[in-house]
């Protein structure tokens, strides 16, 4: 039997996660995104999509007006640069506590009774990095602005949507979007340090679970199958979403360089975070158990070495 067709809008969809989630959705179903700060992004299926300000809301009742009853709601749209973040902390949160979102849709629902699934996209720097393996019911400390807004975002979202999925990603990895984003990827970093054999510091004592693109992909996609009967799954509603392996900068660094059969003697320069100086508090250690979110899915993630063979870098 074919998968039912739904009606999906995904916020912030000219982001380097958005790219690829409307490119992945749109053959399957009627896809809408909205993008803002960029010329709007001409992505694969010809999707709608709409200029849209989430801090101010302004756009947004004309994209639900438009759509129509909504079956899920993706929201990765952020400032999620912790540095912008404490610079611009108002506008920051702003954007990433999704206020002027849940009240358009809860005008949505009234007027279509549509109840969306919304799956938002949080971040592992909720955790204060004070130990390894954090699990999702454990006290959420963040040590910056980034991660206060976010935890923020969730509880709105806890209070006022009951039909939700939040997922704490780690850092997000892969080939580059459909369109250029404007910030730096961080494995694309890598690679043009090592090719171009420049001497750059990496961290050693600061740990994730660095998650590839596919594997969200994949995640985003049961979610949305499983839109109308997700109880059925899982009670919890609150997952982190950690690669399989936790990594520091430098380790991921000196992986890639075995990967690519490279040399990183005096490319890769370990040090801990503390010999350099940062205006931005920077959690230790938020690597994450993501047990509950791959038994509730009954998936498998990527390890990164097997994601690199899948990726092209040249």
């Amino acid at each position: 039997m074919a998968e039912e067709k739904k009606t999906i809008l995904v916020l912030g969809g000219s982001g380097y996660l958005g790219q690829f989630l409307v490119s992945s959705l749109a053959p399957l179903h009627k896809v809408a995104f909205t993008f803002h700060s960029t010329d709007e992004p001409q992505l694969p299926g010809c999707p709608q999509a709409f200029w849209v300000n989430l801090a101010t809301g302004e756009g947004l009742h004309t994209v639900f007006d438009t759509l129509g009853p909504v079956d899920v709601v993706i929201n990765c749209a952020a400032v999620s640069q912790p540095a912008l973040c404490d610079k611009h902390p108002e506008a920051a949160r702003a954007l990433n506590v999704p206020t002027q979102l849940l009240e358009a849709m809860d005008i949505h629902r009234c007027a279509t009774d549509a109840d969306p699934l919304l799956i938002f996209f949080s971040t592992d720097q909720v955790y204060d990095g004070s130990h390894a393996n954090w699990k999702e019911d454990e006290a959420c400390h963040p040590v910056n602005t980034y991660g206060c807004t976010k935890v923020e975002a969730e509880k709105a979202i806890q209070e006022r949507w009951p039909n939700h999925v939040i997922l704490r990603s780690s850092i997000i990895y892969g080939p580059q979007s459909h369109q250029p984003v404007s910030r730096s990827l961080f494995l694309q970093f890598m690679h043009r340090v090592l090719r171009m054999r420049k001497p750059t510091t990496f961290f050693v004592d600061e740990y994730r679970n660095p998650i590839y693109i596919h594997d969200i992909i994949k995640i985003v996609m049961l979610l949305v199958l499983h839109a109308h009967d997700l109880p059925t799954l899982s009670a919890h509603k609150v997952f982190n979403m950690g690669g399989p392996q936790r990594f520091s900068r430098a380790e991921m660094a000196l992986e890639l360089a075995a990967f690519l059969h490279m040399d990183p003697e005096g490319i890769v320069l370990s040090a801990p975070a503390s010999s350099v100086h940062r205006s931005t508090p920077s959690p230790a250690d938020i690597s994450m158990n993501s047990s509950r979110l791959i038994e509730a899915l009954g998936i498998e993630l990527t390890p990164f070495s097997e994601a690199l063979s899948q990726i092209p870098l040249d």
